[in-house]
C-alpha cells in the first residue's frame, strides 16, 4: 500500500508539473502572438529578434541612444568595409532608463569593447510614454529591473503586471491576428540584417541653426540622472569604454551641446560634437537627412559609418572579422537585398512635388508614434466594452 501510495503521489506530482509547463508554454506562444499585433512598430520588433538571434560575443561596438541612432549608423557597412562588428541597439525618443535596461539584456549574451551613448535624451523633461516604454521592455528579460521601472513611473497607465505579462495588456487584439502574427509567434519570422540600423532613402531639405538663440535647455531630471548613473557604473564594471556623442541633427542646438559637454565632464568623459565634424564627415543638407528637423538618411547614415570606422580603426586595436565569422559575411547578401528593397520601395512610391523637386517631408517617425499610441488606446477601449 506505502508503495502504491508513493507511486500515486508521484503521478499527480507529474501532472501538476506537466500542466505547469503547457500552461506556460501556451501563455509565452499567445504573448508573443500578441505582443506582434500590437507592436506596430516593426523596426523595433526586428531589431531585438536580430540582436538575440546572434553568436555569443560577437558585437565589438554598441551604438545606444534614440532612433538617430539605428537611422544614423549602418553597422554592416561598418563590417563590410573593416570587419568590425557592431549594432544599433537604440529605441524611439529612448530615456536614460530605458536604454540603461537595454543595456542590462545585452550584456547577457554580448561583451562590447565600446559603447557610444547618442547624448538626445538630455533634452527630454519626462518619462517616456507607456507605448514607447513597451516597445522596449516587451523585448528583454529583466523582472526586477521593470518592476523599479515601474515603481517609479509617471505614466499612471503603466503597470507592473503588464510590463511583465504584457499579454494582460493587449489579450483583446486576438480578433486581429493573421497568418505574419503566428510567425512570430513561432520563432518563423522573415530575418533581417540591417543589425539594428533602419533603412531609408527618403531625402529631404534640412537647415542648421546649431548657433540660433532657440530657447533650447538641457532638461534631464533627476529620475533620468540616476539611471545615466547606472548606466555609466554598469559600463565601467564591464570593462567597457564609454563615448558620449551627438549625431548632427537639425534640432540640436549650441546650449543642448554645452550641457552634454558638462555632464560627460562630471563622469571624467569628453562629449563628442560631432556637428563640428559637418563638413569633415562630408554631410550634405540636401541630400543626406529623411526628414526636416531630426533623422539621416540613407545616404547620409553611410557617411556617418564611414566616418566612425576611420575612427575605430585608428584609435582601437578591433578584430577584422571578415573571412572568420561566416554569420556575418553570409549576411552581407541578405543586407544588400534589403538596401535595394528599400530603394525601390522609395521609387514606386515617389511622388513629384509641384516645385520639381525630389523631396518628401513626411515625417515617419510622428507616423510611427501615433500609430503605436493608437494601438493602446485600442486596447484601453476594448477593456472598456
Amino acid at each position: 500500500m506505502k508503495i502504491t501510495g508513493k507511486k500515486g503521489q508521484i503521478r499527480r506530482i507529474f501532472k501538476i508539473v506537466l500542466f505547469v509547463l503547457i500552461f506556460a508554454l501556451l501563455f509565452y506562444f499567445f504573448q508573443r502572438l500578441l505582443m506582434r499585433k500590437w507592436l506596430d512598430d516593426q523596426n523595433a520588433t526586428y531589431m531585438w529578434e536580430e540582436f538575440h538571434s546572434l553568436e555569443e560575443d560577437t558585437v565589438d561596438v554598441l551604438f545606444m541612444g534614440t532612433s538617430h541612432v539605428h537611422e544614423g549608423i549602418d553597422p554592416m557597412y561598418i563590417y563590410e568595409n573593416s570587419g568590425i562588428t557592431s549594432f544599433t541597439l537604440s529605441g524611439s525618443q529612448a530615456r536614460f532608463d530605458t536604454t540603461y535596461l537595454a543595456l542590462k539584456e545585452a550584456l547577457k549574451t554580448q561583451s562590447p569593447q565600446i559603447l557610444f551613448l547618442d547624448m538626445s535624451a538630455i533634452q527630454y523633461g519626462q518619462q517616456l510614454r507607456e507605448a514607447k516604454i513597451h516597445q522596449i521592455t516587451d523585448h528583454i528579460s529583466l523582472p526586477l529591473d521593470k518592476i523599479e521601472l515601474v515603481r517609479n513611473s509617471e505614466d499612471e497607465d503603466l503597470t507592473m503586471l503588464d510590463v511583465l505579462f504584457p499579454l494582460f495588456r493587449f489579450h483583446s487584439r486576438w480578433n486581429q491576428l493573421n497568418a505574419h502574427d503566428f510567425m512570430y509567434a513561432t520563432g518563423d519570422l522573415e530575418t533581417t540584417y540591417t543589425r539594428g540600423h533602419y533603412v531609408d532613402y527618403t531625402t529631404v531639405l534640412s537647415e542648421f541653426h546649431f548657433y540660433d538663440e532657440d530657447g533650447m535647455t538641457c532638461r534631464i531630471t533627476d529620475r533620468d540622472r540616476s539611471y545615466l548613473d547606472r548606466l555609466v557604473t554598469l559600463c565601467e564594471e564591464n570593462d567597457i569604454e564609454l563615448i558620449m556623442y551627438k549625431l548632427p541633427a537639425p534640432y540640436w542646438s549650441l546650449s543642448l551641446s554645452e550641457s552634454a559637454t558638462e555632464i560627460a565632464a562630471e563622469y571624467g568623459l569628453e562629449f563628442w560634437e560631432m556637428y563640428y565634424e559637418f563638413d569633415e564627415i562630408g554631410l550634405d543638407v540636401t541630400t543626406d537627412f529623411r526628414d526636416a528637423t531630426d533623422h539621416l538618411n540613407q545616404y547620409g547614415a553611410e557617411k556617418i559609418s564611414a566616418y566612425l570606422m576611420e575612427y575605430l580603426q585608428e584609435n582601437y586595436d578591433l578584430e577584422d572579422q571578415r573571412g572568420t565569422n561566416a554569420r556575418w559575411d553570409s549576411d552581407l547578401a541578405g543586407y544588400h537585398q534589403e538596401l535595394e528593397d528599400a530603394y525601390q520601395t522609395l521609387l514606386e512610391a515617389e511622388t513629384e512635388p509641384e516645385d520639381g523637386t525630389d523631396i518628401d517631408n513626411q515625417d515617419d517617425e510622428e507616423e510611427d508614434d501615433e500609430a503605436v499610441d493608437h494601438l493602446v488606446q485600442d486596447a484601453d477601449e476594448e477593456e472598456g466594452e
